[in-house]
């Protein structure tokens, strides 16, 4: 049965109800900037924007900050409270989705460096046509992304699920993308680095997706207690069917 349940319940101990709700706060704080900086780090590949790379190396000083304050309380709230059963869990899904999003900052990162570098050798009258591609998977991946981090501000085995089958159509696009990709530079042989670049930022855009796809299978962990991060889609809805 799919939905949505509550994170864990009020416990004896209020103080450790108040440590975890500010971990989590700081945990959905991240998501909403990790997505904010994925958008924004695909306008700039996008639309050849350089102002868009500087906001986001700007903004990645306050995630840096964040991923240390999320460490030390997640430190404090095993050390001081040794929670266990669903609370282990919960913290644990926490803890991981947190991963997950710094890692998620590092590809936004990777592709502000990508469209500085495609700022410098652009092609007088080129555009940025090559990159229509690298739109559209943002899109994508920015989409699972947002869901992900609701499923986690909700607690929502149902939204979890449907972000951990990664919609066939990601994959679809992406391998669609590399082979236009190509006739690019059989047009023309400047487009090589263009080429390579787009390719490069497709490729971190569907590593966001991975990431947003894991948030969601710790989700699944936290609510059912179920590990699902190894099953394909076809596995993971068996498992809850015979739920």
């Amino acid at each position: 049965m799919t939905g949505s349940v509550d994170s864990p319940g009020p416990h004896i101990f209020s103080r450790f109800d108040g440590d975890l709700g500010d971990f989590r706060q700081l945990v959905l704080d991240m998501g909403q900037l990790a997505l904010e900086q994925v958008q924004e780090a695909a306008t700039a590949v996008t639309a050849c924007d350089i102002r868009a790379v500087s906001r986001v190396r700007d903004n990645y000083r306050g995630v840096i900050d964040k991923d240390m304050d999320l460490l030390e309380s997640n430190i404090q709230l095993l050390a001081i409270y040794q929670p266990v059963a669903s609370d282990l869990r919960y913290l644990v899904m926490l803890s991981r989705t947190a991963y997950d999003l710094e890692r998620i900052h590092q590809e936004a990162l990777r592709l502000a460096d990508l469209a500085e570098a495609q700022h410098r050798i652009r092609i007088p009258g080129q555009g940025c046509d090559v990159f229509d591609d690298v739109q559209y998977c943002a899109e994508l991946a920015s989409g699972l992304l947002a869901h992900a981090v609701q499923a986690v501000a909700e607690t929502s085995e149902g939204l979890a699920l449907e972000v951990a089958r990664r919609p066939p159509e990601l994959k679809e696009v992406v391998e669609g993308a590399l082979r236009r990709l190509a006739t690019y530079i059989l047009q023309d042989p400047r487009y090589i680095q263009t080429v390579i670049n787009a390719t490069a930022a497709i490729q971190s855009l569907e590593r966001t997706a991975d990431h947003a796809v894991s948030i969601a299978r710790n989700v699944i962990f936290a609510i059912s207690g179920k590990d699902v991060r190894h099953l394909n889609a076809l596995n993971l809805d068996r498992a809850f069917l015979r739920s």
